[in-house]
Formats: structure tokens, C-alpha cells, sequence
């Protein structure tokens, strides 16, 4: 019987994309792939980047191994809260944008193995 994966690790695998390590883009595909791929581009530039994105954008990222599971859940659950509002929805309007293109290579990788 195949694994039926959550929301949440899915949130987990994508959050892999932004440690400061090598990236394994065919683990993270291996979870990604049980989702539909415009869910999983939904998922990973409105809810995981905009809570990782900023480890890379730091002289020495402080996470190489892994975010915690805990922390990644709660500030999703916090965007989610905020995306009903109308200055949420610009907010995340605008960062998905500049997100979706800071790390188009990232997404060009792992859509290749969807």
C-alpha cells in the first residue's frame, strides 16, 4: 500500500530547498510528487519560502540541516491566518513574486523530477 503523504511534509521537504547544505532534489520530488504540481508551486512560494527564504539570503545561514518541523508548521499556520486579509493578500501577492524569481533554479530543478 503506498504512503499517503500530509500537508506537512510536504512543508518539511520543500523547507530542504532552502538549508544551507546540497540539496537533495530527488528526495524532495519523491514527496512532492504525490501532489498535484501546481499545488506543490502553490505550497512552496506562498507558504514554505516566505518563512525559509531569508537562511540563504544571510552571510553564514544558521540552518544546515534542517528547519524544525514545529517552527515551519507554526509560521505557516500564521501566513494562512493572514492571507484572508486584504493587506495579507498583497503582501504575499508581492513576495511570492520576488520569491518565484530568487529561486526560479530551484524550482526549475525539482519541477524536472515531477
Amino acid at each position: 500500500m503506498e504512503h499517503v503523504l500530509n500537508e506537512e511534509e510536504l512543508y518539511d521537504a520543500l523547507s530542504d530547498l532552502f538549508v544551507d547544505n546540497e540539496i537533495d532534489y530527488k528526495y524532495i520530488a519523491s514527496v512532492a510528487k504525490l501532489f498535484p504540481i501546481s499545488h506543490v508551486e502553490f505550497v512552496l512560494f506562498n507558504y514554505v519560502a516566505p518563512v525559509c527564504f531569508s537562511n540563504l539570503l544571510t552571510p553564514i545561514p544558521p540552518i544546515w540541516q534542517g528547519f524544525a518541523t514545529d517552527y515551519l508548521i507554526n509560521e505557516i499556520n500564521k501566513i494562512k491566518k493572514n492571507e484572508n486579509t486584504f493587506l495579507g493578500k498583497i503582501k504575499m501577492h508581492m513576495l511570492s513574486k520576488y520569491l518565484r524569481f530568487k529561486f526560479s533554479y530551484q524550482w526549475k530543478m525539482l519541477k524536472e523530477l515531477l
